[in-house]
């Protein structure tokens, strides 16, 4: 036989081969989501993107509120056909934990391939429930991110003990926020997976925000989850020593039935709303817009080499964002602790354009849920109002703006004065604020996990998508702009003390500041709200102190000196040194 023969041969044997795996390749690459709600959102994103560079033809919406956010997590849960990556720094065995954890088990049930990465130390931590989600299903997988001495339940010895063995093992967490539908829609931002997340708590209430991503940064965040997944330290459930035991000794609860679960009265109009075509594509898809540029942000597992390393990806990409600012930096952040590094950024900023406007929007002591961290703040703020020019804003726990912000607070309350009449509770529903979120020059965005504070700067792991987009910027800078408006918040200023004293003791408490502990009892700051007609002005304006008043260090507590006072001071004598940790 010729060679040209042979090759006619070998080419009609192999033509229907070739043709069989076009049509499996074409079969399984079908655009996901096809005759779904976000159907025509995926293709229009999708189907004309060749795979390279996943920060173009992206479509975005923000996401506010909690019960929404929940809403669109539990549809695309139940759309999912492929494949659905979690990635969450706390997961609870709370209710909304629960439901979470129903609709994953029955995406897995349907084929669905789900995987799980929770870190271990702030995440449900009872050997018993692991075992069976370890054993619900093949398709669920479930991994924990550095788990203490390979235990998901770890005595107080074995936490000291794998502490003293490797301090940054034990406090180098994950505290990365994803979730991934069929490796086509994102969504990112603040949340964990907790009933305080999702406007669902009879007390505390997170003040949130994530983003939804319909495109190809879906696929970055696929690449950075098998990063993770991947990791020597994400360890799956039937490694750990406790889980094992309960499996082997299979005497563990099962959930066999949605009753099970205990929703209690909970989700009876979300579960339905949740098949609601017309209305998820009124609330979600309507609203995706297209933008210029969105680039997915992470870190890699592990954050940075050595303990206090300077090698973290997010810290540099949001450092060099920050450096292009020219006009004006509005950030929102629940934790407001300024490293030297970021001290230092701040300083050369406004040395290099005197007129960039810097704002901040965090906690107030009233609703903050870190004492620890809102003591570094306290201790910090002369120096930040003083030296770095910053307008800070503290948000109230009950603002004006509470039914937009929590429109289920009425009928949480009545959950709440129950508890309250049966001593399980001592206040009422109220907000604290956990969405880290920038604008810069309403022309750049950046919705994450990133808080300003050492741990996010140099320990934890954070993720968050970059957007250069000025519609979506100006949309943003409008949600952080109502949280700090005089209703809804009171801003830190400079006090008015007699007899020229501002100077000493910004100079005593400055000097003292920077001793093991910090002693000085007097600051320079405080806490204004606006007077009954005066006018909105910036604490730098001459006429500040006859347009606001004086309410105080701590505004809006119960009572003089209360135990949470006692401590926030206490902990700015002491805090010092756990500064870099916090």
């Amino acid at each position: 036989m010729s060679a040209v023969s042979a090759r006619r041969v070998c080419w009609l044997v192999g033509l229907p081969l070739l043709l069989g795996t076009l049509s499996f390749r074409a079969a399984t690459t079908e655009l996901p989501f096809v005759d779904t709600p976000f159907g025509p959102a995926v293709a229009a994103a999708l189907g004309d993107h060749a795979r390279g560079d996943t920060s173009q033809g992206n479509r975005v919406v923000i996401l506010d509120g909690g019960y929404e956010v929940l809403l669109v997590r539990i549809h695309l849960i139940r759309q999912a056909r492929r494949s659905i990556e979690v990635q969450t720094f706390i997961w609870t065995n709370d209710e909304c934990g629960r439901l979470v954890m129903f609709e994953l088990i029955e995406a897995a049930r349907r084929g669905v391939k789900v995987r799980v990465i929770a870190d271990q130390p702030f995440s449900e931590q009872d050997p018993a429930l692991t075992a069976f989600l370890a054993t619900a299903d093949p398709n669920l997988e479930i991994k924990h991110y550095r788990p203490t001495l390979a235990r998901i339940r770890p005595s107080f010895v074995h936490t000291v003990a794998a502490g003293l063995w490797s301090f940054k093992a034990v406090n180098q967490r994950m505290h990365s926020k994803v979730m991934l539908f069929d490796e086509a829609i994102l969504i990112t931002g603040g949340r964990n997976l907790e009933n305080a997340y999702f406007d669902h708590s009879t007390e505390l209430n997170y003040r949130d925000r994530d983003v939804l991503v319909v495109g190809p940064a879906a696929r970055e965040a696929a690449e950075t989850f098998e990063e993770f997944w991947g990791y020597r330290h994400s360890v799956p459930s039937r490694e750990l020593i406790d889980v094992a035991a309960e499996i082997e000794n299979g005497k563990f609860r099962r959930y066999d039935t949605r009753a099970d679960y205990d929703f209690g009265a909970f989700f009876g109009e979300l579960v339905q709303q949740a098949d609601d075509a017309a209305l998820i594509t009124a609330r979600f898809v309507q609203p995706l817009r297209p933008v210029k540029v969105a680039r997915f942000l992470s870190d890699r597992p592990g954050k940075s080499r050595g303990f206090f390393g300077r090698t973290a990806r997010i810290t540099r990409e949001l450092k060099a964002v920050l450096e292009e600012a020219r006009t004006e930096i509005l950030m929102q952040t629940p934790y407001l602790v300024l490293s030297g590094q970021a001290q230092t950024l701040i300083q050369e900023l406004r040395e290099e354009r005197p007129q960039l406007r810097i704002r901040i929007s965090t906690n107030s002591f009233a609703s903050t849920d870190n004492l620890l961290a809102y003591s570094a703040n306290y201790r910090l703020r002369n120096r930040y109002v003083q030296d770095l020019g910053l307008e800070v804003h503290e948000f109230r726990p009950k603002p004006a703006a509470l039914p937009l912000l929590f429109p289920r607070y009425d009928e949480l309350a009545a959950f709440a004065r129950e508890r309250r009449a049966a001593g399980k509770q001592s206040r009422d529903p109220f907000l604290c604020l956990h969405a880290k979120s920038l604008v810069i020059d309403d022309r750049i965005a950046f919705i994450g996990s990133f808080n300003l504070d050492p741990r996010s700067q140099n320990l934890n792991t954070e993720v968050g998508l970059l957007i250069e987009d000025e519609v979506v910027a100006r949309e943003l800078r409008d949600q952080i702009e109502r949280d700090l408006r005089p209703e809804n918040s009171w801003v830190i200023g400079r006090r008015s003390l007699p007899l020229r004293l501002e100077a000493v003791n910004g100079l005593v408490g400055g000097i003292l500041s920077l001793a093991p502990m910090d002693v000085w009892p007097i600051q320079n700051t405080s806490s204004f709200e606006l007077r009954p007609g005066g006018r909105v002005v910036p604490p730098d304006d001459p006429t500040f102190q006859a347009n606001y008043r004086e309410v105080g260090s701590f505004p809006g507590t119960e009572g003089m000196f209360t135990t949470k006072e006692i401590l926030t001071r206490l902990y700015k004598v002491v805090g010092p040194p756990l500064t870099p940790v916090l």
